[in-house]
């Protein structure tokens, strides 16, 4: 979560720059703009903005990758070509050390740098039997870790790009006692790296629970907190508290403490038929974002007062969604054919 860090050091002398206020406060969600997608690329499955909020990467659901200018969605650069056939991009990650460049995880398991500014492809590493569902950095920089369907977790150094270690997944021959310090069980969906250290992580996915890991350990997980069923990009960390958003109809949306690793609130998100989230984020000034496929839409929701500021609503289910500017940009994407940009105001 270095990214964490930079943008909000990048908002703060904005702001001073231009005399505002900060931080500002929100009042309402709305759609800035809508891009029309060819039905080829097969929907969106992952977003993410540059740290300055320049660029806009997205990842395409038959493995292309495209740079948008972030503001008006008009497009800079195709990294790579949708191909027929091709896997989803799963997620992608710009590299605090080098902006420039964009970590993509993919599928078949495959990760791939690219370098924004030439277009350049490289191919860094295959992680035979898996999907990469999830990757991030590190509060330094130094390192990113990978996360996906082996349920192994794999950390990298990020100046040579080579595997430091790896976590393997629960085994059934561990001691039954040990099971509060297993590996993961089932498929991982998200990992996020702590926003103060630099060793610390979390992740979750199908095993309806959180673990947090600190990779100066041997067996890297340190404790649990029970309770998220994630299936997306539904964890966010910010100083002592980490948001998630979880696949279920009732309570999805959630505020842990990191220390107790106890249940600070739930945070209400509307719908008829169960939330059913598949992403969520922390945004400036007590607001969280989040959405899925339980009411095709993402919701900006104040965590202090319970107000909704708004939706931005898609015809199909949410699959990505991606912040800067402490929320002041916002794109949101998925199973239909169409790409919104929206901004809290």
């Amino acid at each position: 979560m270095a990214r964490r860090r930079l943008e909000c050091a990048i908002q703060a002398g904005q702001a001073i720059e231009q005399g505002k206020q900060w931080p500002e406060k929100f009042s309402k969600l709305e759609i800035v703009k809508e891009l029309k997608l060819d039905p080829a690329v097969g929907g969106v499955y992952s977003l993410q903005y540059s740290f300055d909020g320049k660029y806009l990467a997205v990842g395409y659901g038959n493995g292309g990758v495209k740079i948008l200018n972030a503001q008006t969605g008009d497009p800079i650069r195709e990294l790579r070509k949708s191909r027929y056939g091709g896997l989803q991009i799963m997620c992608l990650r710009f590299h605090p050390k080098d902006p420039n460049i964009l970590l993509a995880g993919t599928g078949e398991g495959k990760l791939y740098a690219f370098n924004v500014e030439s277009g350049t492809e490289t191919e860094v590493t295959v992680e035979k039997g898996n999907e990469i569902n999830c990757l991030d950095f590190s509060l330094d920089g130094y390192n990113f870790a990978t996360g996906g369907r082996d349920m192994k977790i794999r950390v990298y150094d990020t100046k040579t790009m080579k595997m430091e270690n790896i976590y393997e997944g629960y085994s059934a021959k561990k001691d039954p006692t040990e099971i509060e310090t297993a590996g993961c069980g089932q498929r991982v969906f998200a990992l996020r790296y702590h926003t103060e250290y630099e060793h610390i992580f979390v992740t979750g996915g199908w095993e309806n629970q959180l673990k947090v890991w600190d990779t100066r350990s041997n067996d890297g997980v340190k404790r649990s907190i029970s309770g998220p069923h994630v299936c997306g990009d539904a964890i966010d960390m910010r100083e002592r508290e980490i948001l998630t958003g979880s696949w279920c109809a009732n309570n999805a949306l959630q505020i842990w403490n990191y220390t107790e690793g106890t249940l600070t609130k739930t945070v209400p998100f509307e719908s008829t038929n169960g939330a059913y989230l598949y992403c969520a984020q922390f945004c400036d000034n007590d607001v969280v974002v989040a959405g899925g496929s339980g009411t095709n839409n993402i919701q900006a929701v104040n965590t202090t007062t319970g107000q909704n500021l708004g939706a931005v609503q898609m015809a199909k289910p949410v699959q990505a969604l991606d912040t800067v500017h402490g929320g002041r940009l916002i794109a949101v994407g998925g199973a239909e054919d169409v790409l919104k940009l929206a901004a809290l105001t």
